[in-house]
This record gives C-alpha cells, structure tokens and sequence, in this order.
C-alpha cells in the first residue's frame, strides 16, 4: 500500500501555522488564568451549616454535600424566579457536568445548587435524565444569594455560575466563583493539592 501525500497550498500552511500560533497563545492565557486563579487569597468564609434540600425533599447541610471532600465543585443552576424555568445554558451546563461526575467525584465532591422548591427540581432532573447530578435546592436558607456573583439584580432571571469551595474544619471558605463552561475540562478550577 503506498502512502498518499496531499501538497497543501502556500495559502494553507501559511493559514495553518497562524491557527497554530493561536491555539499555543490560547493555552498559554489559560495557564495564566489558571494561575491567577490558584493564587487567590483566602475567600469569605460560608456557613457549612447552611440548610439545604435534596430534591428528593430531605434536609440536609453544606457540610453533609462535601461528604469525604476537602473541596466542593459548586454550580449555582439560575432560575426565573417567575417561571420556574432554568436558564437553558446553565441547564445544557449541567446535562455535560452530568457525564463527567463519575470521574470528578474521585477528586472533588459535586453539587448543582438552584434557588427554587426540591420538587421542581425533581422534575427537571427526569426531564433532562440526569443520570450522577443530585440537584439541591438551597431552600429554606439563602446560599444561593451568597454564592451567585450577581445578587439582588432587578431582573428575576439570573446568570447560572460555578464556585469552588474549600473546606476547613468546621467552616468553609469560598475559594472561587465565576462563570464557566462546563463543558470544558474542570481540574482547573480547582486549587491544587497541598
């Protein structure tokens, strides 16, 4: 069997090596980002008491959601307060963090918080077949107000965010919060091991 060169045009490899450039420009800001990212000082402290409900409807605490965890990979799911409807990116978010649970939870403990009653994310949760995510509702208490990075906007409808929390004896610190892809590899998020 032979081999099938294809000559790429001058046009090409010239366009090629552009793109190239680019994408070793692309990952070297992302290194820095993430840097900058791990370098933060210590974040406000948040309750690990916060109460919270699983949709399943059961009380339960920050503490109890980072389980065995020092860290906690949280997605804040924003919803139209008036609707009841979630922000659909944040929703098809969630569907990609979904697969990747699994693996993430050898490594950091996982949680999709939303501002609105256990039994209307019951609901969303078999509407979209979420197989790993265990979403929570962050009634009856107002965790959702501290981790989101737009409270008390006038708008009903809010962005959906992810934050990283750290767990230190009995408190928690928030480490991070913004808004990200989580269709992207996430280990970058979080603070590297001491």
């Amino acid at each position: 069997m032979s081999t099938v060169h294809v000559a790429a045009s001058a046009d090409y490899r010239r366009a090629r090596a552009e793109l190239l450039a680019a994408e070793g420009e692309l990952r070297a800001a992302a290194a820095a980002v993430a840097a900058l990212r791990a370098a933060l000082p210590q974040g406000p402290d948040v309750d690990a008491s916060s109460p919270l409900t699983t949709a399943g409807g059961k009380p339960i605490t920050l503490d109890d959601v980072f389980g065995d965890h020092r860290t906690l990979l949280a997605y804040h799911l924003a919803f139209d307060i008036l609707s009841e409807e979630p922000d659909e990116e944040g929703a098809r978010d969630v569907d990609a963090l979904d697969a990747q649970v699994p693996w993430l939870r050898e490594r950091t403990a996982i949680a999709v918080f939303a501002p609105v009653p256990p039994h209307v994310l019951a609901r969303l949760a078999q509407q979209r077949a979420w197989r790993w995510i265990v979403p929570i509702s962050t009634q009856p208490g107002d965790l959702s107000d501290r981790l989101r990075d737009t409270p008390g906007t006038a708008s009903t409808r809010t962005a959906s965010t992810s934050a990283v929390l750290i767990r230190e004896g009995a408190t928690a610190r928030l480490h991070w919060h913004g808004r990200t892809t989580l269709t992207a590899p996430l280990l970058h998020l979080l603070p590297q091991p001491e």
